[in-house]
């Protein structure tokens, strides 16, 4: 396993809920520097052109080759905007949908100008809320063709689309692992692949590391976000401080998987300060990472295979002994 984490840029700027904005603005500049003093953070995810214009890519190159950072992931904005309320890649309008694979394919040239291998598509306002408010079919379709068309744009650039149950819309499109996986079959290109949010499945109701191994099986976990909620939100909490044992399990398949790429900080700390709720998320994981190792994959792997969660616990209690 050989794992690099990485912050999202925005968490250094405004922060809003339903009822109120947190933290002031901060420039690009201002981000960027918070984020090179996150311990343990050797890159940053970014969303376009949120953050920065395509104009402003040899600009936003220097910044971060200054700051010592790497971009792990392009965000294609497919979720602030207003004109994409009707969704994106799945809108019912034609000309919305271009407009989304055009800023999709944006975000392709953008990532190799800025060395970055993977663009990640988030869905978010591509579903629907209502009963009979949606033709099922040809939302699939569409979303399908679409992402198909981006990913043919460059075969050297992955594109990784990211599952979510609900929010902002009451039912996303892409809403589980195994809808994600079949989103991958449908497209059939080997660059389209998924990203892993922790929170997302845990949200979902699946054991994420049960969606982590679907997905590696398959050469498809092309990006991890970690965080963790309390299963029926998107909270968006310190990573391991909620679900501490789904995180074990989720470390003891990364290293048995071999996983070899990018863990991007996906948390909202509103109240809190954002540069230390992201070093403590990278320490609590690679303190799991620790206790993983402390017990041993050989102990961990005789655990499942006797299958008994009492020894199991027995394992697991004498880790902090």
């Amino acid at each position: 396993m050989n794992v690099k984490y990485a912050i999202g840029l925005w968490l250094f700027g405004q922060l809003s809920d339903r009822f109120l904005t947190y933290h002031p603005p901060k420039s690009l500049e201002e981000r960027a520097e918070e984020a090179s003093r996150v311990d343990g953070a050797s890159g940053v995810e970014v969303i376009y052109p949120m953050e920065f214009k395509y104009d402003e890519l040899d600009k936003v190159k220097s910044l971060l080759r200054e700051k010592g950072l790497s971009v792990a992931s392009i965000i294609p904005d497919l979720f602030t905007e207003l004109r994409w309320i009707r969704g994106t890649l799945a809108s019912r309008d034609e000309k919305t949908r271009r407009e989304a694979v055009k800023l999709c394919i944006e975000a392709v040239e953008a990532a190799k100008e800025l060395g970055c291998k993977t663009i990640n598509i988030w869905p978010g306002q591509d579903g629907y809320d209502y009963p009979l408010q949606a033709d099922y079919g040809k939302l699939w379709d569409w979303f399908v063709e679409g992402v198909r068309e981006v990913a043919s744009h460059d075969s050297n650039v992955r594109v990784a689309v990211e599952y979510k149950v609900k929010e902002p819309r009451t039912h996303l499109l892409v809403s589980s692992v195994g809808k994600a996986l079949l989103l991958v079959e449908d497209i059939g290109l080997k660059n389209v692949g998924v990203t892993l949010d922790i929170g997302h499945a845990l949200q979902a109701g699946e054991n994420p590391a049960e969606s982590l191994v679907l997905l590696q099986k398959r050469g498809k976990l092309f990006h991890l976000h970690a965080n963790d909620n309390y299963r029926d939100w998107d909270h968006d909490l310190l990573s391991a401080s909620i679900n501490f044992w789904d995180y074990i399990e989720i470390f003891f398949w990364l290293k048995k998987l071999n996983y070899e790429g990018w863990i991007s900080i996906d948390v909202y700390p509103f109240r809190e300060n954002v540069r230390r709720i992201c070093e403590e998320s990278i320490r609590m994981m690679k303190c799991v990472e620790s206790l993983v190792d402390k017990i041993g994959m050989s102990e961990l792997e005789r655990c499942i295979e006797v299958g008994d969660p009492a020894e199991t616990a027995v394992v697991l209690r004498k880790a902090f002994e």
